[in-house]
């Protein structure tokens, strides 16, 4: 979790006399850590997200300020702070200009401003919010794990502004890069990558990782909103790199209900890697939300195992594919021309295929009403 820069300098210009020049669309911006660095070899010295202080000691021809913000931008800074003195008289308008191109906030400070005092107040108030985060993240974990005093819980959140009858909108992202394996860089990539989406569109926002899965949490997000940060996020997000499976939950007031509602995100997401898709709204698994409700699991199972199971073991036996087959065929509309054609067979074979079908299961594939339990099977084989 990170602060952004328009709340770590939102009193700046009191406490500190300080100026927005530009960049004020990268206001959303979040922010890690802070830095001083006269050394104009940045790169060395930072990791991204970060604030960047100097009084430009090295400043000694025009263009100098100018290549430095470059560098900044090329590394990921999150602003550009300058200190107005002896070595730098004043910011060309060319930097103003590049700055708010790149968006890339950029401010100056007076002389008289000490940078040590202002980065060693800022440390502290991203250390202060990274610990509110943590302290928020973990609440939210409790509630929906059950674990500690419900109300005591509740009451936690409303001192932080999430308050009881809130709507939450869970989102459990699965992923995968493929060329850095390192799970805790990936996490945090994604995590960084979210919340400066969510935070440009509502303040109130929480992550946390569960089972390999970043889960986000978003709290006062219309429906709208939460559409939008999808899709921003799918937008600009590295398809070649990465393979993501994004699961939604339902947009639900009440903190009381959240336990539910978590796991409606895990089970979207879930259907996404199974179905191979990007996205998946719980609010539109149609039947298979029927299917996730029913309390007694194990008739599911036998449902599955009487039908679909039945054929599935015919064909590990036997070394056929006869359930791919009747997916096929129902997936056409149970029309055998249409699979004649998409299988380069003969009608009489399709025909064939359906009665051998019916010998092994007891089910007739044309008759409507076991078609639809075929259907049935095949559905609730991607809940097993």
């Amino acid at each position: 979790m990170s602060v952004t820069v328009g709340k770590l300098f939102g009193n700046g210009a009191v406490l500190y006399q300080m100026k927005l020049l530009a960049g004020q669309k990268g206001l959303n911006n979040l922010v890690e850590w802070v830095h001083i660095i006269e050394n104009d070899e940045v790169s060395q010295f930072l990791h991204g997200n970060e604030v960047v202080f100097t009084s430009g000691i090295l400043n000694n021809n025009d263009n100098w300020l100018l290549e430095y913000a470059k560098k900044l931008c090329s590394v990921g800074t999150s602003a550009f702070v300058v200190n107005i003195g002896p070595y730098t008289k004043g910011i060309p308008q060319k930097v103003i200009e590049y700055c708010d191109s790149v968006n890339m906030p950029l401010y100056t400070i007076p002389w008289e401003t000490r940078m040590v005092d202002v980065t060693r107040d800022i440390c502290y108030r991203i250390m202060k919010s990274e610990e509110t985060e943590a302290s928020i993240a973990s609440t939210i974990k409790n509630i929906i794990f059950k674990v500690g005093d419900l109300d005591t819980l509740i009451s936690q959140m409303e001192r932080y502004g999430y308050l009881r009858d809130s709507r939450f909108c869970f989102i459990a992202i699965a992923f995968e890069n493929s060329q850095n394996k390192d799970k805790e860089y990936n996490m945090k990539k994604i995590k960084m990558y979210s919340e400066k989406i969510a935070r440009s569109i509502h303040q109130l926002y929480i992550s946390f990782a569960y089972n390999d899965c970043c889960i986000l949490v978003l709290v006062d997000y219309s429906d709208y909103d939460i559409d939008n940060f999808v899709n921003t996020f799918l937008k600009n997000w590295d398809d070649d790199l990465w393979k993501i499976h994004i699961g939604i939950s339902e947009n639900l007031n009440d903190i009381r209900v959240q336990d539910e509602n978590f796991n409606k995100a895990l089970t979207a997401m879930k259907m996404a890697k199974k179905k191979g898709k990007k996205v998946r709204d719980y609010k539109k698994l149609d039947i298979y939300k029927l299917l996730l409700n029913s309390k007694d699991k194990q008739v599911l199972k036998e449902y599955y195992e009487d039908t679909i199971g039945k054929l599935e073991k015919y064909d590990e036996e036997n070394n056929t594919d006869l359930t791919d087959f009747l997916y096929m065929y129902l997936k056409n509309n149970g029309s055998q021309s249409l699979v004649a054609e998409k299988q380069y067979i003969h009608r009489n074979t399709v025909n064939n295929q359906l009665k051998k079908i019916e010998k092994i299961t007891g089910y007739n594939p044309l008759d409507l009403e076991e078609k639809l339990r075929f259907y049935l099977g095949f559905y609730i084989k991607d809940l097993l």
